[in-house]
């Protein structure tokens, strides 16, 4: 088995700052420049295929428009998904999910985000399990996909997504799932101190939603093991001033 990294450089949807977000482009490039974890969001198209997609439509990302639900995978492929990021990108496609995993590298962890309401769970955690990707990866969600995700492998690893009342309730509701990680969010600032310890104390790996203005490093000093990050160049040069190394590839 592949040893994964205690803590480091998060790509978030890949590192949308170097690549077009969500692409295969995105995610070989935060490997080769030796992010430590991938983050990128699932949904699925008309005809069923899972693709790699954060909003529900295509308008933002791509030179098509419509809701991804409403097209057809072989309408969904014609589109230019990487033009928007500059010349250089142009022709990049959505990937499906199973062209992501095969761009990913077995020693960086995989942060799947399946979007609210998308009944795709039981498909994907066995489509990890059949590219044995369980230790590798997790799935991200809302309650009810993480219990479909389980239903169909126990052994996945899940982090929740649904926000309570409070940021010590949302603690409370992971270690009650027996999560294996918990994602925090730039929107309610840095996590207190005592958050911290208490996911840390129980096995809780802690991911960090970063905004615009948060200091990677600070966050690795106040415990966070992933910040996730749209520049993964300059987080992984933050941390290499705290010893935390790119892998190498």
């Amino acid at each position: 088995m592949t040893p994964l990294s205690p803590r480091g450089v998060g790509a978030h949807r890949g590192g949308a700052a170097g690549a077009p977000e969500n692409t295969c482009a995105a995610f070989r490039e935060a490997a080769r420049l030796g992010a430590h974890m991938i983050e990128f969001d699932l949904r699925r198209s008309a005809d069923g295929e899972i693709a790699v997609l954060h909003d529900p439509t295509v308008d933002r990302t791509t030179g098509g428009r419509g809701a991804l639900a409403s097209l057809r995978w072989d309408e969904v492929r014609a589109l230019d998904a990487g033009s928007h990021h500059g010349d250089a990108f142009a022709g990049e496609r959505i990937p499906s999910f199973t062209e992501a995993l095969a761009a990913i590298p077995r020693d960086v962890w995989i942060n799947v985000q399946i979007k609210e309401g998308e009944p795709i769970a039981a498909d994907v955690v066995r489509r990890l399990a059949d590219d044995d990707r369980l230790t590798q990866a997790f799935v991200a969600g809302d309650d009810a996909t993480l219990a479909a995700a389980r239903e169909a492998c126990p052994e996945v690893l899940v982090c929740p997504l649904s926000r309570q009342r409070t940021r010590a309730d949302y603690v409370e509701h992971a270690l009650r799932l027996r999560a294996e990680f918990i994602q925090f969010h730039w929107l309610r600032g840095a996590p207190e101190p005592e958050l911290v310890a208490r996911c840390k104390d129980r096995g809780l790996r802690v991911n960090f939603f970063c905004g615009p203005r948060d200091d990677a490093a600070a966050l690795w000093q106040a415990g966070i093991d992933f910040p996730l990050v749209d520049d993964v160049a300059a987080a992984l040069a933050a941390a290499g001033r705290l010893g935390i190394a790119p892998l190498s590839r």
